[in-house]
């Protein structure tokens, strides 16, 4: 008497990415929320801008809201892990964030950030501006609500 086994791997394993790639896409709107939520008014420093008084942030807290460019260009775009965002990624067109072109060795990937250039700098600082950063303290403060996403523990 013989016993077929049928293997699901293949089901299984597409199931498993998937929840993976909703859990990216959940992770990458959170970010991108609370990222935004994290620049407001500036209250350190006036300074003249033509005519206008601006307030800069304080180095260590995130960039001032001046113009809302930095913050309106915050996104995130999520990657199956084969080159592809498939549609729900949270990238809008024209937004300037590339899709991670292979995912990490092939496996869902999730970017979060800006297309805008001064963004870096803001972020890490320059010899002339201290940091300001916006996108690794939102990380760090968010890690356990995201590792929850993929059903894992915090610290």
């Amino acid at each position: 008497m013989s016993t077929a086994v049928k293997w699901f791997g293949s089901e299984v394993t597409k199931k498993m990415r998937d929840r993976e790639y909703q859990a990216l896409n959940k992770a990458g709107a959170l970010l991108e929320r609370e990222i935004k939520l994290s620049m407001k008014a500036g209250s350190y420093r006036a300074y003249k801008r033509g005519s206008k008084t601006h307030w800069s942030s304080a180095p260590g807290e995130p960039p001032a809201v001046d113009f809302n460019r930095l913050r309106a260009s915050i996104t995130f775009k999520a990657s199956d892990g084969k080159g592809t965002s498939p549609t729900g990624s949270g990238a809008r067109p024209g937004d300037g964030v590339k899709t991670p072109s292979e995912g990490f060795f092939g496996h869902p990937t999730c970017v979060v950030g800006t297309n805008v250039k001064y963004g870096r700098d803001l972020e890490l600082g320059t010899p002339r501006i201290k940091p300001r950063p916006f996108l690794r303290p939102a990380l760090e403060r968010n890690r356990d609500k995201i590792l929850k996403l993929f059903n894992f523990k915090g610290k």
